[in-house]
């Protein structure tokens, strides 16, 4: 199986804007990139051999339906990381000795009563391991960061206290090919589908 990872569009936010689990809206000319994105991918998503799953937050179910011609399936488990009480704040507004007690566990703890890494990396397994199995020629999933990269490390086995290491982009498409339990990454990140 092919499998694409796709996070979503630059959201219209300030810089420095903590918006985890927030539905925040996709900035202006966001089509452009989906189209071309879509035209890249040339996948006819027919619900069987080739299916899209999303977040469903605005900011990846909009790319999402776009891409697959609205036939993408909403799934609560790719929702990005709930950041409690640090939504809606700025980075530099949050109390430095918070951001240090998470910093100090960044796989479990979560000062900022919302989720721990670990928690994200949980669901979005418990996700993958229901639809893995599942006879599919292509799987594209349309995420957040958070997401993206828990998801990565566990299909790669690497350590989920290093996943904060892998960059991905707004619009950046990571691409696994995935044989039973073999899992080779092919493309990590990247925006040169452009």
């Amino acid at each position: 199986m092919k499998l694409y990872l796709i996070r979503h569009p630059r959201p219209e936010v300030a810089k420095g804007f903590c918006y985890g689990d927030m539905d925040v809206p996709l900035a202006d000319g966001w089509e452009e990139g989906a189209e071309a994105l879509k035209q890249a991918l040339s996948i006819e998503f027919d619900g069987e051999a080739n299916v899209c799953f999303h977040s469903p937050l605005t900011r990846a179910a909009q790319l999402a339906e776009h891409i697959s011609d609205g036939r993408s399936h909403a799934t609560a488990a790719l929702k990005e990381l709930d950041f409690g009480d640090w939504e809606g704040l700025c980075w530099h507004d949050i109390p430095k000795q918070e951001i240090d007690v998470w910093a100090e566990d960044i796989v479990h703890a979560a000062p900022y009563n919302g989720e721990s890494l670990q928690v994200v990396a949980d669901r979005v397994w418990r996700w993958w391991l229901s639809v893995k199995d599942t006879p599919m020629e292509t799987c594209v999933v349309v995420a957040h960061s958070g997401v993206i990269k828990v998801f990565v490390s566990m299909l790669c086995q690497w350590p989920l206290n290093q996943c904060h290491r892998i960059d991905v982009g707004f619009s950046s498409l990571t691409e696994l090919s995935v044989q039973g339990e073999f899992v080779m990454l092919k493309r990590l990140g990247a925006g040169d589908w452009v």
